[in-house]
This record gives structure tokens, C-alpha cells and sequence, in this order.
């Protein structure tokens, strides 16, 4: 079979495909109540001291635009119901002054040769009173699976795909509802960082914006801080295998990369992966925490919540749709 076959396999499956303790003392990860509604690809954000899973699709292909609530103090959930978004996959999500910022993804009416389903809108949605408004249209079609980041009075977002690899990114002005792209001054002899990918991760940490891993021909293992003004910084790479499609959240102090799916290239077969991986952001550093209870996970959620790490959902090493639900203590 040719080689533009196993790449658009590759793609198809990212797209559709008890109290352990862990090696360091200082971490423990507990088991916490699953979500009703099991799915992969969904988004995950968090108000206050609540995380919201968006979106996804379930074991069926079914994709969803309901809304779940989870809370943390009392491990339960609650279903807030359908949304006025079109059910979608590997939507992307952020939150600024308790206001989400939510749209992107695939549809399942789309096609992935044929640049159709590459959703473009953008909301926002106030918890607090249940409202949703519809924002200005992302000005690009690369955004599945795009990565978003968060400023003082912005938002950053890109990394998205469409039918072949981007780095680009763009600003969106929160007060003025505009979106700009942003001309990031690469050195284009380090053609390898930041790599054009797919499927990687990206946040916040300490006002300071963290990004990489990802796909592109094989699982990439980049790690580079991105400023606003349009620079990157590379930063030591993440350690392990290298990952796509893996979950991310930040802490006050720490990045944590986890799971997600090594391919190593053609003639390779893939992995799902169970590490734990915690970048410090004050000394540019990885530290293996632990792995995850029941094996491998990818396109899986993981959000913080008064620092503590969520992680779960997405589909384990059989490629079964996930409901469970762990939280990564630090203590």
C-alpha cells in the first residue's frame, strides 16, 4: 500500500479513533467517579471549581454537542444538555475572567479529502447564567484539534489541521472580537522547531505559554514557549516516547503532559502510552511522575482544578471508548 494510504489511516484514527500510588512520594493518583456519557475527542475546560467536558464522540460514532458538569468537591456529575454547537470532535476551549471560549473541531457531516467539516465558529459561554453567544468566524479552516493559549486580554490559537500540517497561529482580541494572524519569526534553518504537526498539546502556566508534541509522518516529542509578540523558544523536549493526541493541563507551578499515541513511522506499529510527564517551567525541566491505572490512554481530556490534575475519558489501548475518571494529587 502506498504511503499517502498509512498517513490517512494515521489521520482517520486520530480523528476518530482503584488508589495507586506513584513512584514519586509526592504524588498519589485516586480514582474519581466516571462520566455517565462515555466519549473520546471531547474538550475539557474549567470555572472555578467546576471542569465542563464538551463535545466527543461516543463508542457508536455518534458526535455529541452536549454539555457535562463535573464537580470537584463532591466527585459528581451533571448534564446541562445539549448546546447550540454542532456536535463535533477535537473542539478547542479556554476560559478567561470565568467566561469560556469554545468552537473549532470536525464535523461528522464532513470529509476529511475534501476540506469539508472543518468547523470555523467561535463562542462564548457564561456558566454562571447558562448563555452562549456566537462570536466571529476563526479566519482559517486548520482547526482540528487546534491548541489554545491565554493572556491578559487574548486568547491564542492554532496548530489546527486541514488536509496537511500548520504551525500558524493567530490572536483573538477578546474586547473587540477580532481574530489576527500573528507572523511568527521562525529560523527557517531550524526547520524541525516549531515542527508542523497535528494533534499536540498547548497552554499556560505561570502567564508563560508552552506548546508541542504531535503527528506529522510519525509522533513528535518538541517542547517550545511561545511569546506573544510572534517568537519561539525552544525548551527541552518532552521525554518518553514520542506523542500525539496526548492530554494536557497546567498547575500553578507545572505543565503535565500525558498519554496519547506513539507512531513511530511507517514501518512501526503504534502504542498507547500511560506516562505521566511534569514540565517545570522555572528550571526548563521533565519529571516522570508515574502512569496511569488501567493503560494507555489518547484523545483523552485532562484539566486542573485547585491544583489538582484530572485526567481520563478518550480510548485506552483497545480502542474502546473510556468513561473514567483520576486525579493527580500533588503534595
Amino acid at each position: 500500500m502506498s504511503a499517502r494510504y498509512w498517513i490517512l489511516s494515521i489521520i482517520v484514527i486520530l480523528l476518530v479513533a482503584c488508589d495507586v500510588s506513584t513512584p514519586d512520594e509526592q504524588y498519589s493518583i485516586s480514582t474519581c467517579t466516571p462520566i455517565p456519557s462515555p466519549r473520546a475527542s471531547a474538550v475539557s475546560f474549567v470555572v472555578g471549581d467546576y471542569a465542563y467536558i464538551f463535545g466527543g464522540r461516543d463508542a457508536n460514532n455518534n458526535y455529541l454537542n452536549d454539555l457535562w458538569k463535573y464537580d470537584t468537591k463532591n466527585d459528581t456529575w451533571i448534564y446541562l444538555g445539549a448546546t447550540p454547537l454542532e456536535g463535533r470532535v477535537n473542539a478547542t476551549a479556554c476560559v478567561h475572567n470565568g467566561v469560556v471560549y469554545i468552537g473549532l473541531g470536525f464535523s461528522a457531516n464532513g470529509d476529511y479529502l475534501n476540506s469539508t467539516g472543518y468547523l470555523t465558529d467561535w463562542w462564548s459561554y457564561d456558566p454562571t447564567i447558562n448563555e452562549w453567544q456566537q462570536l466571529s468566524d476563526y479566519p482559517a479552516n486548520t482547526t482540528t484539534r487546534a491548541i489554545s493559549m491565554v493572556g491578559e486580554n487574548e486568547l491564542y490559537v492554532g496548530y489546527g489541521f486541514c488536509r496537511t500540517y500548520e504551525r500558524d497561529m493567530y490572536r483573538y482580541d477578546i474586547v473587540q472580537d477580532t481574530w489576527n494572524f500573528i507572523d511568527v519569526n521562525l529560523d527557517r534553518k531550524a526547520f524541525t522547531f516549531p515542527m508542523r504537526s497535528f494533534g499536540g498539546v498547548g497552554t499556560t502556566c505561570q502567564n508563560r505559554h508552552f506548546a508541542g508534541t504531535g503527528f506529522r509522518a510519525y509522533s513528535l516529542n518538541w517542547w517550545g514557549e511561545f511569546h506573544p509578540e510572534g517568537k519561539w523558544i525552544k525548551r527541552k523536549n518532552v521525554p518518553g516516547y514520542k506523542r500525539t493526541t496526548a492530554a494536557c493541563a497546567a498547575t500553578n507551578n507545572f505543565v503535565y503532559v500525558i498519554g496519547g499515541m506513539h507512531f513511530g513511522g511507517m514501518n512501526t506499529d503504534g502504542k498507547v502510552l500511560d506516562d505521566i510527564q511534569r514540565y517545570n517551567p522555572q528550571t526548563d525541566s521533565w519529571q516522570y511522575i508515574g502512569n496511569l491505572p488501567n493503560g494507555g490512554r489518547m484523545n483523552h481530556v485532562a484539566f486542573s482544578v485547585n491544583n489538582r490534575v484530572f485526567v481520563g475519558l478518550g480510548e485506552n489501548d483497545n480502542i474502546q471508548v473510556c468513561g473514567d475518571l483520576y486525579c493527580i494529587y500533588e503534595k
